[in-house]
């Protein structure tokens, strides 16, 4: 089966546009690459990418049609996916708040040693979490023809999604990482902790907010 290069360059060039987008999937692998190992960094963005081929798998099969057809269920798992970014922001505030009483108590301690507690599920949650990405997904492939080409063109623009996500979130590790930048954040980390914190807040709060808006 031959692949559709007119349909998948589309798609490309719109993806690719797409990528740099902020959004929770880079803000944690940015977080991740001022404080952790590139083994931890490598870890939780393999689980993003993970997370990121299932939701594009489901729009593929009708999983976004399935639930814009039952509300109460998309509203329940616009919830569950707020929530869980909500709360990984109050764990960084609480953090930014508990250094800066060390800080001021003279009892610091060298985090950038301390091993990340399971990266790879963080990576997998966190894009989960970003329910609309499934709805994004839907109507990207919609609109530039992928949901109604054959299945190697479909398959093209899976690799597509993964090849392109994953450089620029390699790229963006590898800018990260150097020494300079995670000596700063290591001399302001009271401060950085709260700031993604509150990131982390902002986007789950938004992603709830939407839905309910256009539940009421």
């Amino acid at each position: 089966m031959q692949i559709d290069y007119a349909v998948l360059g589309a798609f490309t060039l719109l993806w690719l546009a797409i990528v740099p987008t902020p959004g929770p999937n880079s803000l944690l692998i940015v977080h991740l690459s001022l404080t952790a190992s590139w083994r931890d960094v490598a870890a939780a963005l393999a689980g993003n990418l993970l997370a990121i081929t299932i939701y594009a798998l489901g729009t593929l099969l009708g999983l976004s049609l399935l639930l814009a057809a039952v509300p109460s269920v998309r509203l329940a798992v616009y919830l569950l996916g707020g929530a869980y970014l909500v709360w990984s922001g109050a764990r960084l505030i609480r953090a930014g708040l508990v250094h800066k009483r060390w800080a001021a108590g003279g009892a610091l301690e060298d985090e950038l040693a301390v091993p990340t507690p399971n990266p790879f599920l963080r990576g997998v949650l966190t894009a989960l979490a970003n329910v609309a990405a499934l709805f994004f997904l839907a109507s990207i492939f919609a609109g530039v023809g992928i949901l109604a080409a054959n299945p190697a063109t479909q398959l093209a623009a899976l690799l597509v999604i993964v090849a392109g996500n994953g450089l620029y979130l390699t790229l963006l590790a590898w800018l990260l990482q150097r020494e300079r930048l995670r000596t700063f954040y290591a001399r302001n980390r009271g401060a950085m902790q709260m700031g993604f914190g509150l990131l982390f807040m902002a986007f789950g709060l938004r992603l709830v907010l939407r839905e309910l808006v256009a539940w009421l």
